[in-house]
């Protein structure tokens, strides 16, 4: 999808740009940038889009991304019906490569940061609650800080990153570059339409309607823009939900079939097993077990 060039803004006093955001839900569109980004999501939840990653965050997800890898996150539907229980609270700091000075992150005691830069091409989540506890306070104390402290806490920030041990990286190599924006509008609503509709039944006219295109040219354009058709696009975003139901709702699995679009449970089956390599029951069991082990290594 060719995301739209967001222009980051940042102090004249400062060599990076932090900010903390407060807000009922997230309302970014599906965007690009050539600085860095670090984002921690102290609360909030919903869908998580980036290259051709589709994934579900929650409250303490964190994330790093090198330059021009598109990406979004979008809130779930509750979150856009005025529940006043529900708000998103995010930490991002953003910065690029020469911010601090020509060549900075080729000097050899920075090798580690170097290939953090890498590996972020591909968007690189934090997984260990020990290191998003670590990283989430350093990028809190950086928001806090001004002048050299800032700037220290920054490398900080950036060398804790670099040396975390559990990770995962999301998007596949090769989508982080700088796209072309003439179709910005019509891929952010068409994404907005399948996140707002993909527990209903979708017809491939209706979306092509959207964006003024007959079905066969929108097939053939989505295709061309995404490297995959809008179906597999459809059932990512509907499996992504339901992996959150099967761990966050006392639903039964062909409660959860219905829930998010499908009407037929042996198609879920097919594709909850094709995207996620597990057939939902092992999905709920696999996650459930985890989720014990860590509590008891917690209370030990």
């Amino acid at each position: 999808m060719l995301p739209k060039l967001e222009k980051i803004l940042k102090s004249l006093n400062s060599s990076i740009a932090v900010k903390r955001e407060v807000t009922p839900y997230m309302d970014y569109p599906w965007h690009y940038h050539p600085e860095y980004e670090i984002i921690f999501v102290e609360k909030s939840y919903g869908l998580r889009l980036m290259g051709n990653h589709v994934g579900n965050f929650n409250d303490g997800d964190l994330v790093f991304i090198s330059s021009n890898l598109p990406h979004v996150w979008k809130n779930d539907r509750d979150f856009y019906v005025g529940n006043e229980n529900l708000f998103v609270d995010v930490y991002v700091i953003h910065f690029l490569e020469d911010a601090l000075a020509k060549g900075f992150f080729d000097l050899p005691e920075l090798t580690k940061i170097k290939k953090l830069f890498l590996l972020g091409q591909q968007g690189l989540r934090i997984k260990g609650e020990d290191e998003i506890k670590k990283i989430s306070e350093l990028i809190k104390a950086v928001y806090k800080a001004s002048g050299l402290d800032r700037l220290i806490l920054f490398l900080t920030t950036l060398d804790t990153l670099a040396n975390a041990e559990s990770y995962e990286l999301l998007s596949s190599v090769g989508y982080a570059k700088p796209a072309k924006t003439e179709d910005t509008e019509r891929l952010n609503k068409i994404m907005n339409f399948t996140m707002e509709r993909y527990h209903q039944k979708i017809d491939l006219d209706e979306v092509a309607d959207l964006v003024n295109l007959t079905k066969p040219s929108f097939c053939r354009y989505f295709k061309s823009r995404t490297h995959k058709t809008y179906s597999q696009f459809l059932n990512e975003i509907r499996i992504a939900n339901a992996c959150k139901l099967l761990i966050s709702k006392n639903m039964r699995i062909s409660e959860i079939c219905y829930e998010t679009g499908y009407n037929n449970i042996s198609h879920f089956n097919k594709q909850f097993k094709r995207i996620t390599k597990l057939t939902a029951i092992e999905y709920r069991k696999i996650y459930f077990e985890n989720a014990s082990m860590e509590s008891e290594k917690n209370s030990n």
